[in-house]
């Protein structure tokens, strides 16, 4: 069984993960938006910038629970907190099984894309932003 020091270094190191990975997607994020606006893509520009200022302000607030409550000795992930994930992971994948399926059905006429990778990114988005919705709902709700 593992010691509570070998404990709090690794979620310490989950923590400083999390922070780095976080740090990387920002980055991404910027170069795209730099990348947009040298082509001309204002468009795509302000949204790469919004995108990477969403991901910080949720990577700071996450970074600054779990750094107080790994200094109050609670652990980053309890039974709670891994209950909310399966259950919202669960039902933003079985949702967007259906909203996917409509918008294949709907790309043909109702909805027009450029090419494919539109329509997938439209559909990532989506499932990202449906999965923080249910784990709002279910963070909130008593399990």
């Amino acid at each position: 069984m593992k010691g509570k020091k070998e404990t709090r270094r690794n979620e310490k190191i989950r923590l400083i993960a999390i922070a780095i990975i976080s740090l990387l997607v920002i980055v991404t994020g910027a170069l795209f938006s730099y990348g947009s606006f040298r082509e001309g893509n204002v468009g795509g520009g302000v949204l790469a910038i919004l995108i990477a200022v969403t991901i910080l302000g949720f990577a700071v607030i996450a970074f600054k629970r779990g750094n107080k409550d790994l200094k109050e000795g609670y652990p980053l992930k309890d039974e709670r907190s891994r209950k909310v994930l399966e259950k919202a992971s669960s039902l933003a994948f079985y949702v967007s099984l259906y909203v996917l399926l409509a918008v294949g059905f709907l790309s043909g006429g109702l909805i027009k894309f450029r090419d494919v990778s539109q329509a997938t990114s439209i559909g990532v988005g989506f499932m990202a932003l449906l999965f923080l919705i249910f784990w709002i709902y279910y963070n909130k709700k008593e399990l």
